[in-house]
């Protein structure tokens, strides 16, 4: 019976990867992986963004071309905007928040709250682990979560209509594969997938069955002018990536340029679910 059931497993597992791979034929896909680069944030007050995340979350002030401070989070950098105001706050954003890893959870609570941060939801468990959601100085959302030890940068969370919808899109535009073929049910009565890039886990919750303070079952907003405004990914040569992104019709928003202000070449494009995403070339004197 023990050989039965193994058997019938993977014949089960065989048939699964067979109607996966002939899914995917004739899917576009770029010819390279994407890196996880930087964070984009709308801020009102340039100084007292960078100390938030410097005091509260231990990211380093760094310089990056021609004297720009920016912060580096465990080697995924934060480049911050400066604008008068910020439009969109606690919309129906599909870049939901950011989060960081945390150990004993009472403690990064007590010692963040003694501090003067500003509590947007308490220590909460979640099975064995806690988090946590504190608020920015332009009210952006930011996690503690107890699931992976120490104090690093962790994650980024997105919210998605269909989450095997971005998975697809993040496979086929940057070169990222999900860590599940296909989303998975959680208990909580929706489904989520997730990425894995430099160490940074990229996770996605579809649409709930039910009322979940996170889903505004609104239409989603562009992220450009929330205070987190868009991803950023990497490749070492863009030219050749802005070409396949092109020829297969993937909406760009900002055709490929000499950035003024970071110095390296780059180009916008709108992701899932008005998800704002900026590819920058990583490699000094390409060719391509």
């Amino acid at each position: 019976m023990k050989f039965i059931l193994n058997l019938y497993r993977k014949v089960r597992s065989i048939l699964s990867e067979f109607k996966y791979s002939i899914a995917n034929i004739g899917r576009f896909k770029v010819s390279e992986s994407a890196n996880l680069h930087h964070i984009g944030l709308n801020v009102v007050d340039y100084e007292v963004s960078l100390s938030f995340y410097e005091k509260y979350f231990g990211a380093k002030r760094v310089r990056y071309f021609n004297d720009n401070d920016v912060l580096d989070a465990d080697k995924t950098l934060l480049f911050l905007n400066q604008v008068e105001e910020i439009p969109i706050v606690n919309k129906n954003l599909s870049l939901w928040h950011i989060g960081w890893s945390g150990e004993d959870a009472q403690l990064e609570m007590d010692w963040r709250v003694k501090e003067g941060i500003e509590v947007h939801t308490p220590v909460t468990s979640l099975d064995e682990d806690h988090f946590m959601y504190f608020l920015g100085p332009n009210q952006e959302l930011v996690e503690v979560y107890t699931r992976k030890k120490g104090h690093a940068f962790e994650h980024i969370h997105l919210l998605a209509t269909d989450v095997d919808a971005t998975m697809r899109w993040f496979s086929s535009n940057l070169g990222l594969d999900s860590v599940y073929r296909k989303a998975v049910d959680n208990p909580r009565g929706f489904k989520w997938n997730f990425i894995t890039v430099n160490d940074i886990d990229i996770v996605v919750f579809g649409k709930p069955e039910g009322k979940e303070s996170w889903w505004l079952n609104e239409p989603f907003e562009p992220t450009d002018n929330a205070p987190f405004g868009h991803l950023g990914f990497s490749f070492e040569c863009v030219e050749s990536i802005y070409g396949q992104l092109k020829s297969a019709n993937i909406e760009i928003v900002e055709e490929l340029k000499q950035d003024p202000v970071y110095g390296h070449k780059t180009f916008t494009l709108r992701g899932p679910d008005q998800l704002l995403i900026k590819i920058i070339e990583s490699k000094k004197n390409c060719t391509d």
